[in-house]
């Protein structure tokens, strides 16, 4: 997408042939002392000193190649178009994923781009005092607004980059939520869940294929003691639209935990074209079903590494699998009854205590239900790699949701939304760097890509970055900036 004269007017980076990249030329001692071991200082305290008065140096050079990449999918202009909340929103929602980007988790962390040398590269960034009334002025209607933005931006962002390689021939969709805890009595919709944490509910819908690390298709907040499966049905559907906006033409898998069992979600996942692998609660029908599992019908599995038991948390490296046919939900009008596999793992029960008869082995089982047509241990261990949703989680509270930082709840489910698109721009810019970047955290990709210094130079009416030499990741670094501000 070329940048017009508007968009320059919001938001002023330079065209790509304005800025150059010079070879970095910050040099550092590099003594050593006689062990072989960097000296902790160069020279004594009394001989150093500090201030805070170099007008050219930018401290998220990576920030360019960020902000471009933004343009190129078009945030500023989706957000003009699509969301009503105040004046210039593409511009300020523009300012806040920046800022997420940067590493902010705060409010006021967000004026990092007005300071330093960021005013010569930058314009139309907003202070945080206009971001935060720019939040706090969003109602619930705002906040679906800027879902359809992170949609339409992660479709472009799918476009441009390689993201979701092999979505043509199928992707997986992981959907949880988590407990984001919150302190202080000002918070709207705080209350105690399930985890008996006073917080707010954030519930998030991912995308991934076998050759990719997911991305963040749907996100809403909910108030803190709201179950998992509220409104879940609408955030599935909207998740798999954003999968086949961003090419998934093959067949689309929903994975879930058993909060997430209810005849409602799975027929809705039905109905869509995908397939459903949910956790099924260990009710008396289900106990009844796996006790008439022949013993010549279980299939021992032996794990590539060992993995945690999901209620005791024990390490395990085998296991033994079986299958059968179930109809759940069967207590409900027939129109509700769902059809399919019963898969069922059962592990030894290690625990002496619960042994009647040590002669006998004991067992403790866990069930999803599936109509996946995969072989019994492919769909087996396809439902087990549910389990990434909760690095994205992590990956998240690790970064712009490691607050939520207003009083007023659609502030917050704004504040979401925006973390989700940055969390998906800093996704593209590790796979556009290439390596092992492409799967990495946001906090590697920011340590390695965004928040590299630069000192700011101007000749010929061009600028000229120089950044720091033998910088580790330099060759991903140019890879990045070749990639986004050459083409």
């Amino acid at each position: 997408m070329s940048s017009n004269s508007r968009t320059d007017a919001l938001w002023g980076l330079l065209e790509p042939d304005a800025v150059k990249v010079a070879r970095p030329v910050l040099r550092g001692p590099g003594r050593s002392n006689a062990l072989g071991l960097p000296d902790q200082l160069s020279h004594s305290s009394a001989r150093c000193s500090a201030s805070f008065d170099e007008p050219n140096l930018l401290v998220s050079a990576g920030l360019i190649p960020a902000v471009r990449l933004a343009q190129k999918v078009g945030l500023l202009e989706l957000a003009e178009q699509h969301v009503s909340a105040g004046a210039n929103p593409g511009a300020k929602v523009m300012s806040l994923v920046a800022g997420m980007a940067a590493g902010a988790d705060s409010i006021d962390d967000l004026d990092v781009l007005r300071r330093a040398g960021a005013g010569r590269v930058f314009t139309g960034v907003r202070a945080p005092s206009t971001l935060g009334t720019f939040l706090r002025g969003f109602s619930f209607g705002h906040v679906r607004q800027l879902d359809a933005v992170a949609a339409r931006v992660l479709a472009g962002l799918a476009d441009t980059a390689p993201l979701l390689p092999g979505i043509h021939d199928g992707c997986v969709i992981d959907i949880d939520d988590t407990v984001k805890p919150v302190f202080g009595p000002g918070k709207q919709g705080a209350q105690f869940g399930y985890t008996k944490i006073r917080g707010l509910n954030a519930q998030l819908a991912t995308i991934s294929t076998a050759e990719a690390a997911p991305v963040i298709a749907a996100t809403r907040l909910r108030r803190g003691a709201a179950p998992s499966s509220h409104g879940a049905v609408r955030m599935i559907r909207d998740a798999i639209a954003t999968a086949r906006r961003c090419g998934a033409s093959g067949h689309i898998l929903v994975r879930a935990d058993s909060a997430y069992c209810s005849s409602a979600i799975l027929k809705a996942v039905s109905k869509t074209g995908a397939r459903f692998s949910v956790a099924m609660p260990l009710n008396r029908r289900v106990q009844a079903a796996i006790s008439t599992i022949d013993e010549v019908a279980w299939v021992r599995i032996e794990y590539p590494w060992a993995i945690p038991d999901p209620e005791t948390g024990e390490l395990i490296s085998a296991a033994e699998i079986a299958e059968i046919p179930f109809t759940a939900f069967t207590s409900k009008p027939k129109a509700k009854h769902v059809s399919a596999r019963l898969i069922v793992r059962r592990i030894p029960e290690r625990n002496a205590t619960k042994l009647q008869d040590p002669l006998f082995p004991a067992w403790r089982y866990h069930a999803l239900f599936t109509d996946n047509p995969d072989p019994l241990a492919a769909a087996e261990s396809i439902h087990r790699g549910h389990a990434i949703v909760e690095q994205v989680i992590a990956d998240l509270k690790n970064s712009a949701l490691a607050h939520l930082p207003s009083g007023r709840f659609p502030a917050n489910a704004a504040w979401l939304v925006c973390a989700a698109i940055a969390f998906n721009l800093t996704r593209a810019l590790g796979v556009l760097a290439g390596g092992n970047l492409t799967k990495a955290t946001t906090a590697t990709i920011r340590t390695r890509l965004i928040n590299v210094p630069a000192r700011i130079a101007r000749s010929a009416r061009k600028l000229r970055l120089h950044l720091p030499r033998d910088w580790t990741w330099e060759l991903h670094w140019q890879r990045l900036w070749t990639a986004v501000m050459t083409t």
